[in-house]
């Protein structure tokens, strides 16, 4: 297994950025790529600039099966790019302070991808569109209540899953059970989920394969 972890800082001169990313064309051996940029800024031709050259890497690590990129550097066409690497199975996608808005119609692609790791709701709407239904571990932070069925028509595979948002109800918890193969569940909210002791046993016993269900109550 060969790994690249590289991170990109304030200092980092555009110039210094854009051969970074050209060099990793010659790193076509890589299997797991790790690229965080927390503090890095960029104007809008600097950042497409960046972004066409990462796309114009990715597309030659067909090796890949380990995936990790900032959120300001995702966009439809590096999407698209990394819909077609063959034996991906893990996909971080990392917040930052920048949110890009993904449309676009249904594609094709994805075909190994089997752990997926978005910072909202709109992440997880656009890759469901790829048709990901073999994924076995999601995790979504910022998640609305109503993208609960979401979840529970396409992943019906899950078995890891980690979601984190303001209010769940019991009712909503519920329509999880579906999925009825997980075997860890995460729940981060701020609201109280309104689930007594009766409820939670009657949950758990949903999956047949449950090993540990956390819930934490913190500011989302």
């Amino acid at each position: 297994m060969i790994e690249l972890s590289l991170s990109l800082g304030t200092e980092i001169p555009p110039t210094e950025l854009f051969e970074a990313l050209d060099d990793l064309q010659g790193c076509f051996k890589l299997t797991k790529m790790e690229l965080s940029a927390p503090h890095l800024r960029l104007d809008a031709l600097q950042r497409m600039a960046a972004v066409q050259a990462l796309s114009g890497a990715v597309i030659h690590l067909s090796l890949l099966t380990h995936l990790s990129l900032p959120e300001d550097f995702i966009t439809e066409g590096l999407l698209l790019h990394i819909s077609l690497l063959p034996r991906l199975e893990t996909l971080i996608i990392s917040p930052t302070p920048v949110t890009n808005n993904l449309l676009g119609e249904g594609c094709h692609g994805f075909g190994s991808l089997r752990s997926l790791e978005v910072p909202n709701e709109n992440y997880l709407r656009r890759m469901l569109s790829y048709g990901i239904r073999d994924l076995e571990a999601l995790k979504v932070r910022n998640l609305s209540q109503h993208a609960l069925p979401v979840i529970v028509r396409e992943l019906r595979s899950l078995r890891q899953l980690s979601i984190e948002g303001p209010s769940f109800t019991s009712l909503e918890m519920f329509i999880l059970g579906a999925c009825f193969q997980l075997e860890e569940i995460e729940i981060f909210t701020r609201d109280p989920l309104g689930m007594e002791d009766l409820d939670l046993d009657r949950f758990r016993t949903m999956f047949r394969n449950l090993r540990s269900l956390s819930i934490t109550m913190r500011d989302c």
